[in-house]
C-alpha cells in the first residue's frame, strides 16, 4: 500500500481492464477508520492481498465507496465485505440501477454529499459522462481527487455512447477543472499533477477528435463508425479498431446532437 496523498493510499490490483492498463487503482482513505473505494479485482488472489493490506493497518474498515458501476471498478466488493462482515456501500443511484442484482448498494450519495473518512473529509461530484453514475471524491483540505475514470494515468478513456456521453463528460471535465485542484489520482495509473493542464488538454483532445471525425464525414461521405477508423486513427494498430469504432461512435453521438450530422441507424453523413 503506497500513499498518495494526506489520508490516501493506493493499492494497485490486478483487473480485465482495458489495454495497455492491466490493473485498477483501489484507494483507502483516513487517518483513524479506513473506507475503500473501488474494490475492483475479481481474482482471489488479488482481493486477499487487498484484505491482508487493510488488516495490517490494524484500523476499522468502515465503507465501500464506488466512483461508478464498471466491471473493473466493482469486482471485489462482495470478497471485501465477506473478508469484513458488515461494510455497506456507498454510489450514486444510477450506479446503483446499474448493479441491481449483482451488488447491492445501502447507501445513495449525491452531489455535494460530504463523507466523514476516519477523518479525510470526502465530497462527492457528480461527474456523469464516462459512466451515468460517476462520482469523484475530494478531499476538501488538501485539494486531491479520487477522480476514478475521468482520466487516466495509462491508455485513454472509452466513451461509450450505449453508456456513457460525451457531451456529459466533457462537462464534468470542465466543472473538475473549475475546483482548484492539487492532484487527480486516476483509476489507472500513476496520480496525475498539475490538475488544470491536463483536465484542459483533455477538453481539447477530444474537441479535436470530433473535429477530425467531421473532417473524415465531408472526404468519405455516409459512413459507420468503423468505416470512419482507418481515417481518423491512421496510426492504430488494426487489432484496436474494434474499440475505436466505440470511441469514434461517442464523437458521431456528439455531433448528431449538436444538428452537425445526420444519422439512420449506424450510418452518419454531413447536415446540409
Amino acid at each position: 500500500m503506497e500513499p498518495v496523498a494526506n489520508g490516501i493510499a493506493v493499492v494497485a490490483v490486478r483487473t480485465p481492464t482495458l489495454p495497455p492498463a492491466t490493473h485498477t487503482n483501489t484507494y483507502v482513505v483516513g487517518h483513524d477508520a479506513l473506507t475503500v473505494v473501488d474494490p475492483a479485482s475479481p481474482y482471489p488472489e488479488e482481493q486477499e492481498r487487498l484484505a491482508e493490506s487493510l488488516t495490517r493497518m490494524n484500523l476499522p474498515v468502515e465503507r465501500i465507496l464506488l466512483t461508478h458501476h464498471h466491471h473493473d471498478h466493482v469486482s471485489g466488493v462482495t470478497a471485501l465485505q465477506e473478508a469484513f462482515p458488515g461494510l455497506k456501500v456507498w454510489a450514486h443511484e444510477r450506479t446503483r440501477q446499474r448493479l441491481e442484482g449483482a451488488i447491492h448498494v445501502d447507501v445513495l450519495l449525491a452531489d455535494n454529499d460530504v463523507i466523514d473518512c476516519g477523518g479525510v473529509s470526502l465530497r462527492a461530484v457528480f461527474t456523469p459522462g464516462h459512466a451515468p453514475g460517476h462520482l469523484v471524491y475530494v478531499d476538501a483540505s488538501t485539494g486531491a481527487a479520487i477522480a476514478g475514470d475521468m482520466v487516466a494515468g495509462i491508455g485513454t478513456i472509452l466513451i461509450d455512447e450505449t453508456d456513457g456521453d460525451l457531451s456529459l463528460y466533457l462537462n464534468s471535465l470542465e466543472r473538475l477543472k473549475s475546483l482548484g485542484l492539487s492532484v487527480l489520482l486516476p483509476s489507472h495509473g500513476p496520480a496525475l499533477h498539475q490538475p488544470e493542464a491536463i483536465l484542459s488538454f483533455y477538453i481539447a483532445h477530444r474537441h479535436q477528435r470530433t473535429e477530425q471525425v467531421r473532417q473524415a464525414l465531408a472526404e468519405h461521405g455516409t459512413s459507420t463508425a468503423a468505416e470512419l477508423v482507418p481515417h481518423v486513427y491512421t496510426e492504430l494498430d488494426p487489432r484496436a479498431f474494434p474499440i475505436a469504432a466505440v470511441q469514434l461512435g461517442s464523437h458521431l453521438r456528439w455531433l448528431h446532437d449538436h444538428g452537425l450530422v445526420q444519422r439512420d441507424g449506424p450510418r452518419f453523413w454531413l447536415q446540409c
